[in-house]
């Protein structure tokens, strides 16, 4: 089952090469203003958990990445939307 049914399309993690399963995976895009606010709570949830220091740099890069891309495009930037039809499953 896709879970995302907004987007379709094929992930390779860069670690193995392996393909990602559409059953396996989301996508948020910068864009969406809610998604920052997800991304903050997800790094802070990090810590809760005792995430390694690898994953909370990673993140911390992630986070610089969207918020300049945010910055660069805020013209882009927008409360998500679901067009009628756009869905598949």
């Amino acid at each position: 089952m896709r879970l995302d049914s907004k987007v379709h399309g094929t992930l390779v993690k860069n670690k193995d090469g392996k393909e990602i399963p559409e059953d396996e995976f989301v996508v948020f895009r910068p864009h969406d203003d809610a998604f920052w606010d997800a991304l903050c709570y997800y790094r802070n949830r990090l810590v809760v958990y005792n995430a390694s220091v690898a994953q909370l740099e990673a993140t911390d890069a992630l986070l610089d990445r969207v918020r300049a891309w945010r910055d660069s495009h805020p013209d882009r930037c927008k409360v998500a939307d679901v067009a009628l039809g756009e869905l598949r499953t």
